[in-house]
Formats: structure tokens, sequence, C-alpha cells
């Protein structure tokens, strides 16, 4: 075991070895001509010459050499027992000695706050640290650069290294899973804990927890959508038509689907395609036509396309810059239509009802009638979010500055400060037993609130790609009742996270009543 092996002890917690990192600087995994490869590692502290640099974790010294890269300056590599029994090494690259600032023996034991040298100032570049992360070379200054990606030759990404273990070191952990390519695709499957993801043209399957994938299949081209049915098979929709069903990774059918371009939703076991026109087509797993629903009498394309399982939401664009929204049951059956303002969406709300917003008109579909909830004070930007709890009681990200919670019949309960990231992209919401809302945002941050009166309970950062992902594509956050968290940035893992025990006193009150 690691611990035996430990002489320097087990990693208890992780940082980056300097402060004040560039927001969305990434450079991991980049090709650059002018070193003939893809870079290894990350660069840090920029212009910070003579800066100190610390150890990220606790660990004992396996490299250390002045000249370790020439004139590119020293290098340090420090190997790290983590609590999961695997070893990791951290390099750290073009560093000096100063007079305050000598580098460390091999052998040396190192903490979090040991530091190893300063910034230094490499002879082909500004000065900066090059940092890496990896699971072997504990003794060698490695090439820095190398022909193919990194993930799949021994690195791990350093910043989505850090993010992910300070979650796995932190209370309220359940499970996570680390990725080995960027995640095009991902959706939970209907057995406890498994997943489906897809990146490029290959889908896998896996359990969190568990330290392999379960399957994996490459189809012809780039997966565009990717679908789980209540049976648990898997759906891939390729971005040359191709629609792959996968049963525990065995290939049930394949088939072609009506238009490359249509978007995918699931409507129970049937596979519903929307079409360029506006038209859907409903197939079965195996590719047999069910039933198809014409496109609107106007010309139109779809621009939103979701699914609660039970009824489609389908957002049609209209020459006059409206939106035509119809909800949509087995067979096609049109339950509700309505021509919304261009800044309008429907949501799911979690209860077989539907959640509105027609520019700052707010209202409810249930059983095919509106129920007007309240008028907004101000027109909401555009990356809106809407949900809503067990209770009936609804929240509004306003696309702006304000997160706005109404109870059932639209009135305020209270309104906050938006608590996260600002984006483009709207963020994701979702409540288990009510207790508590998670919001999480463009950038990876996972916010906790109290549900009772919007306070901010907790702030968790999952690393979502920095520039290098600037449209994450396959965020995900799902809660349940049991308040289990299913979260992902989009980028590089999934975790499992316990909300009764991140929403400390808050969920006992709750729950007290």
């Amino acid at each position: 075991m690691a611990q035996a092996e430990a002489p320097c002890g087990i990693v208890d917690s992780i940082g980056t070895p300097v402060d004040d990192l560039v927001e969305g600087y990434d450079d991991f995994g980049r090709y650059r001509s002018r070193f003939g490869g893809v870079h290894v590692g990350i660069d840090l502290a920029f212009d910070r010459w003579g800066e100190p640099v610390r150890a990220a974790m606790r660990g004992v010294v396996t490299y250390s050499d002045l000249a370790g890269w020439d004139s590119e300056k020293g290098v340090v590599v420090v190997a790290h027992d983590m609590p999961d029994a695997s070893r990791v090494y951290t390099l750290y690259g073009h560093l000096e000695q100063f007079d305050e600032l000598p580098l460390p023996a091999v052998g040396d034991c190192v903490t979090r706050e040991t530091v190893l040298g300063g910034v230094g100032w490499p002879s082909r570049g500004r000065p900066h640290l090059h940092y890496e992360v990896r699971n072997f070379l504990p003794d060698d200054g490695g090439p820095g650069y190398i022909e193919g990606d990194p993930l799949q030759a021994g690195w791990y990404h350093p910043l989505a290294f850090t993010a992910l273990w300070q979650l796995r070191l932190a209370a309220g952990h359940l499970a996570t899973a680390a990725f080995d390519a960027i995640p095009t695709q991902l959706t939970l499957l209907p057995s406890p804990g498994a997943y489906a993801l897809a990146s490029e043209g290959n889908v896998s399957s896996a359990t969190l927890g568990a330290e392999n994938s379960a399957w994996q299949v490459e189809t012809e081209s780039r997966i565009v959508d990717l679908a789980a049915l209540p049976s648990g098979r898997v759906a891939a929709h390729t971005q040359e038509g191709q629609v792959v069903l996968l049963d525990n990774g065995r290939y049930e059918a394949l088939w072609r689907s009506p238009d490359p371009g249509a978007l995918l939703q699931t409507l129970g076991e049937s596979l519903v395609f929307a079409l360029p026109d506006g038209a859907l087509q409903a197939y079965g797993p195996d590719g047999v036509a069910l039933w198809s629903l014409p496109p609107a009498p106007a010309p139109s394309r779809p621009l939103f396309f979701t699914s609660d399982g039970e009824t489609l939401a389908l957002g049609l664009g209209a020459e006059d810059g409206q939106v035509l929204w119809r909800l949509v049951g087995d067979g096609g059956a049109i339950r509700h239509e309505a021509l919304l303002a261009r800044q309008s969406t429907l949501t799911p709300a979690g209860d077989g009802s539907w959640l509105g917003l027609d520019g700052r008109r707010f209202f409810r579909i249930v059983a095919d009638q509106v129920q007007e909830l309240t008028t907004l004070d101000s027109r909401p930007g555009n990356a809106v979010a809407i949900t809503m709890d067990m209770y009936g009681n609804s929240y509004f990200y306003n696309g702006r500055t304000s997160l706005i919670s109404l109870d059932a019949q639209g009135v305020q309960r209270w309104r906050v400060a938006w608590p996260g990231a600002r984006s483009a992209r709207p963020p994701l919401l979702d409540t288990g037993s009510g207790c508590l809302l998670y919001a999480l945002d463009a950038r990876g941050g996972l916010s906790l609130i109290n549900g009772a009166d919007g306070s901010l309970l907790r702030r968790i950062e999952l690393y979502a790609g920095g520039d290098r992902n600037g449209l994450p594509l396959a965020r995900l956050l799902q809660v349940d009742v049991d308040e289990r968290v299913y979260v992902s940035s989009g980028f590089l893992s999934l975790a499992l996270l316990d909300g009764w025990l991140l929403g400390g006193a808050a969920t006992q009150d709750c729950l007290l009543g």
C-alpha cells in the first residue's frame, strides 16, 4: 500500500505552485511549431522572475538539477502518494536559485509551504514556470513537448487534476471520474452512478468510482448527439447521420437518421429528430419510423429542442423574429402551441409541467393550461435559466445580476445577487429535496444556495478548461431526491457529491421544518 511507502506522508491537500493564475489561460496539450510538439504542462507566472515557487502538495523530491534544462534553467520533480494509493509526480521547470530560494535536495520531504526555487528566465522565452503532473519519469526532466496527446501518454492536465483532487479531499465527495479526452456529450444512465460520454467519434460507458470503462465503441464520424434510453441503452447520432444503438457496448442497431443536421431527443424509448425545416420524425430503437409531425405552416427552423422524457419542447424560429413553441407528446400530438417573443424559453419543471419565459412574462404550463406567475420588473438577458423544486417554488436567473425565487402562486420569496460567474451561456440550475438550489455556471463554478432565503452556502470550483474549452459541450448538473449531486463542468471529470453534507446546518434546519 502507498501508506507504507510514503516516507513523507500521504497527500492531504493540494494547490498550485504559484498564486494569481491568469484567468482562462490554458496551454496544456497545445501544439507549438517552434518547439515541434504538444505541450505536456501549463505555463504559469509570466514575467514574475524570481517569485517563489512552492510544492503543490506534500511529497519527496526525486530530481533536482539547477541545469536540468541547460539554458532553459533548473528542474525539480516531486513524488506524491495520493490517498487512493496512486503515485504521481509534479515537475517544476525553468527554475532559478536565488540567495533565499535554493533548490531542494533529492530525498527532501516537502509540504505545500516548501519553496522549491524561484521563477526563472529561460533563454527561449519570457520568465515563467513550466508545471507538469504525470505518472512516470520520477528522476528525469522529461521532454516538455511530445508528439500526440499527453493525456494518453501519462500526463494529467495540471489544473483539472488540482481541481479534481481538491474536490476528492473535501467533505461531501462521494465519487469522481477522470476522463482522458474532453467529452463533447455526457449523459447519465439509469443504473446508479453509470454514465456514457462521447468524445469526437468515440462513445464509452463507465460507473463512477470504477477505474476502467465498461465499454468503448468507435463510430464513423464525430458524435453530435448522445441519448440514454430508460432501458439503459445508448443512442449516438453522428455528423454523417448515422444512428448507433448500443446495449452494454454491443451493437443492437445501426441505421440512418432522416437528416444529418437533425437534433435528437428521447421520448420514452423513442428517438425523435427535429429536422432543419421544423418537422419532427420519431423512430423506435431499431430505426423503424413511428410517427411524424409536419413543419409549421410558416418557414421556421429549430432553435431549441428539449425533453422531459414524456413531452418534447420545440422552439421554431420564424422570419419575423418570434418563436413558435410547441409542446409535443407521444404520437406527435401537439399539447400546447404559442407564438412568443424571440427572447423566450420553456423548461421542464420536473412534475410534467413546464416553466416559460416570454420577454418579461413568466408563466407555467400545467395540463395544457397556462398559469401566469409574474411579470418581471425588467427584461432579462440572454443567458436565463429556470428550475422548480418539488414544492412548486421556482428559481430564476435573469441572465444579468439577479437570482429570484417565486412560490407556486408567483409571489416573490427572495431576490439575491447572482453568486456565479457571468457568461453568454446560461448556467445549469437544479434542486433535489427542495432544501437547496444548485447553480453551475459556464466557467465551472458550482454554487450551493439555501432554498429558503437565497443565501450562498458554499462555492465549489470545478475546472472547465479555460480558453481551450471556451464552449463546454458536456456540462451536466442533476440532483436526485436523496440530494446526490452529479456535476461536470464539461471538461475532464464527473463528480458525485453529497448535498446533505455540503449544505450543513441549512439542510438540517430544512428537514426539521
